[in-house]
């Protein structure tokens, strides 16, 4: 069941079956190269799956799994990210993230000199702000977020969390205006996926009539600035208002996230960001950790696309 503040704990059953899931799996270097459940394994945590969907969907669009407690033998990093890996894959298909065909990407400042401003991905810097969905640098729909807690930062990196439903409330109780600009066509950026652009509103309405969000002010002024075509004083006003309804405190919910921690979204009824972080001066990538311990751990988060399969594997 899920807690007021968005928590969910998979119960002792579920856990015990993804414990000899993974404890059984052969021996994998890259986590999307893991074996993924089929329909006849782990019948309760499949099941505890479909209730998290549910409230993505339905509910709350918004669900933190507690870290996954292995009584028997603590569980190694690798293990950890492979758990996010298998929760990505029951909830749907996942999906690539950048030219080199990754499905799971890892979230770490790559050089604190960074910036989106320079071209950088958001997930390649230590910056904060920039309120957004992450459906972005694809022009097709997809649904879910999954985004695992390796390591966090020695100072800052809290998340911020935005339900996108009471976005469009304040809009359209406010700002009407506003919400016809956004329902028209912006320029984006592909940045990292491919060399091109495409056009999208930020606005849009599934078939039960509810707000979709599309949303990353940085890619979307590159893709106009690149292309000649600068924002109108129309476009830029609105983008305006959307943002400063995002960054008010009423409309937040913040969470630092530990080790082991999973955020799940309905990306485009959630917007998301955080604020900026610092690591330690000797802290290394994920990648160095695995030859050397000795050093603590940059904050780390794996990230994974997930578009819902138009058939669902249900038990």
């Amino acid at each position: 069941m899920l807690n007021d503040n968005f928590t969910y704990a998979f119960s002792s059953d579920a856990q015990n079956e993804i414990y000899d899931f993974i404890k059984a799996l052969h021996q994998y270097d890259k986590i999307e190269d893991a074996k993924t459940l089929e329909s006849d394994d782990c019948h309760t945590f499949l099941r505890e799956v479909e209730e998290i969907r549910n409230e993505l969907e339905n509910g709350k669009r918004i669900v933190i799994v507690r870290p996954f407690v292995d009584l028997h033998n603590k569980y190694t990093i690798q293990e950890q990210r492979t758990i996010s890996w298998l929760l990505g894959n029951a909830l749907g298909e996942p999906l690539v993230q950048n030219e080199a065909g990754d499905k799971v990407i890892c979230v770490f400042d790559r050089d604190r000199t960074n910036s989106m401003t320079k071209g950088a991905r958001y997930h390649q810097t230590r910056e904060g702000g920039t309120i957004h969905t992450d459906n972005v640098n694809v022009p097709f729909h997809w649904e879910y977020l999954v985004l695992s807690c390796i390591s966090p930062a020695i100072a800052g990196g809290e998340n911020i969390l935005v339900n996108a439903l009471n976005v469009y409330k304040v809009l359209k109780e406010k700002h009407p205006d506003v919400l016809s600009i956004l329902e028209k066509n912006f320029l984006w950026e592909q940045r990292g996926v491919a060399d091109a652009n495409y056009e999208a509103p930020i606005l849009t309405y599934n078939k039960k009539g509810e707000p979709m969000f599309r949303h990353l002010r940085p890619y979307m002024e590159s893709a106009h600035n690149k292309t000649n075509n600068p924002l109108t004083d129309e476009q830029v006003y609105a983008i305006d208002t959307l943002d400063s309804i995002l960054e008010h405190s009423d409309n937040q919910y913040r969470h630092t996230f530990s080790a082991g921690e999973i955020l799940l979204t309905y990306d485009s009824q959630v917007l998301h960001g955080r604020t900026c972080f610092s690591d330690a001066m000797n802290a290394v990538t994920i990648f160095e950790y695995k030859k050397d311990h000795n050093k603590p751990l940059k904050r780390t988060m794996d990230r994974l696309w997930a578009k819902k399969r138009s058939k669902l594997c249900l038990v």
